[in-house]
């Protein structure tokens, strides 16, 4: 197993910063669609998500995100939802270069799915 060597001990960690960008402006070239689905797969990884959904509507001056997703009860939904709006949110806008004028973030929690048992046949 490899194990990365521990930091040098005058090594100090620093905090990442928000950084604006200047001059940061939407590429033409980015699919809208193609972000959202790149962030729905994204979310998707996670165990407790049941369903996710992101779209980018609008325009550049006007562009709205909407987020639909559905849990599995777990105790890490909460932070799931915390690292949607303040990380991947913010990264998106960075990949679009502008802010999205409106969000609407729309979570539910599934039912669980019950399984019946398996019938030994006498």
């Amino acid at each position: 197993m490899l194990l990365a060597p521990d930091p040098a001990p005058e090594t100090t960690a620093v905090p990442v910063k928000d950084v604006d960008l200047p001059g940061a402006t939407y590429a033409p070239d980015v699919s809208l669609a193609s972000v959202a689905r790149a962030a729905t797969l994204g979310v998707q990884v996670y165990p407790s998500v049941a369903s996710a959904d992101f779209a980018i509507t609008g325009d550049l001056d006007d562009m709205h995100l909407t987020v639909s997703l559905a849990f599995t009860p777990s105790p890490e939904n909460q932070r799931i939802k915390d690292e949607i709006s303040t990380e991947l949110i913010p990264g998106l806008e960075i990949i679009l270069g502008t802010s999205f004028a409106r969000t609407t973030l729309d979570y539910a929690v599934a039912a669980p799915t019950l399984t019946t048992a398996p019938v030994d046949a006498a």
